[in-house]
């Protein structure tokens, strides 16, 4: 399958998913396949309230420990924010680009991507260029990310807003966000679109198509999920992401549905809130250079 029509196929499952939760993982899981992201973090800070900050984080594997996470300050004073709330430039950068053009990191940030455990290699897709304040997706790569990585998501920063935009304006019309359970364990947004295809029925295969996977990888995913939430096959795990908040709450019949027909295959972010063509590829020229101070002058 070529990249436009999977890209067409991503959009229509993000726009017709059922619930926020569903659209959000889904739009994770093809942005980190995108970009080849170890780590995707939503950012949204508040014009109206300096110290707000509305983050959620994503990560393949572990989830850097909360405590660490960024806090508004930290956030707007990192060169990615500071370069989108005092420049015109709306379009995806890398932060490599802005330290070469002399956006510096200072200490606070240095100790914030040091707690965390990431690097420089990270690259943003903004989403609000309205209001002056940060507000979309950072990814990281520890193994950097390259001009092409850059161009093609220059290329789907459209797209990429527009689905952005439809999670948040479904969230607020169903009044529901991205959970955050509390205890429950921590799922990948891989392992959540698996749990959320098992619960609606769908067989090993039919969510390995769905994903575009090995049907091996999704029995990987199940053996990681039974063991997070203690279960032993498809309807207990279900059963118990449902006691955990981590699906919603489903009438009998599902439940029933899935006793009565066992599968029989038995292998097995987290969010928080605190108060254009190749040839437009950005390239560090097409950086604006950090400002100097009235005595560098």
């Amino acid at each position: 399958m070529d990249e436009h029509t999977r890209w067409i196929r991503a959009a229509s499952e993000i726009l017709n998913a059922p619930t926020p939760q569903r659209a959000h993982d889904l739009l994770v899981d093809e942005l980190m396949r995108e970009t080849h992201a170890d780590v995707a973090t939503r950012v949204g800070l508040s014009p109206q309230d300096p110290q707000a900050i509305a983050i959620s984080v994503e990560a393949r594997e572990k989830l850097p420990p909360r405590e660490h996470w960024p806090v508004a300050a930290q956030a707007r004073a990192h060169p990615l924010a500071q370069y989108y709330g005092t420049t015109t430039d709306h379009s995806p950068v890398r932060l490599t680009d802005l330290i070469e053009a002399g956006w510096t990191l200072d200490d606070d940030a240095h100790d914030a991507m040091a707690a965390l455990g990431i690097t420089v290699h990270q690259m943003t897709v903004p989403c609000d260029t309205h209001r002056g304040d940060f507000d979309g997706w950072v990814v990281l790569n520890e193994g950097g990310f390259g001009s092409e990585d850059l161009a093609r998501l220059t290329d789907l920063h459209t797209l990429l807003v527009g689905l952005d935009r439809h999670i948040r304006l479904f969230t607020a019309a169903v009044g529901m966000g991205v959970p955050d359970p509390g205890d429950a364990p921590s799922l990948t947004p891989r392992e959540r679109l698996v749990l959320s295809l098992l619960a609606s029925g769908s067989t090993a295969e039919g969510v390995a198509a769905r994903l575009m996977i090995s049907p091996r990888t999704v029995h990987k995913h199940q053996e990681h999920l039974y063991r997070k939430l203690g279960a032993c096959d498809r309807l207990s795990a279900v059963l118990a992401a449902q006691r955990l908040g981590l699906l919603p709450a489903g009438g009998s019949g599902r439940a029933a549905s899935l006793s009565a027909h066992p599968h029989p295959d038995r292998r097995y972010s987290s969010g928080s809130s605190q108060s254009g063509a190749h040839s437009a590829i950005p390239s560090t020229t097409a950086i604006v250079s950090m400002p100097k101070s009235s005595s560098e002058r």
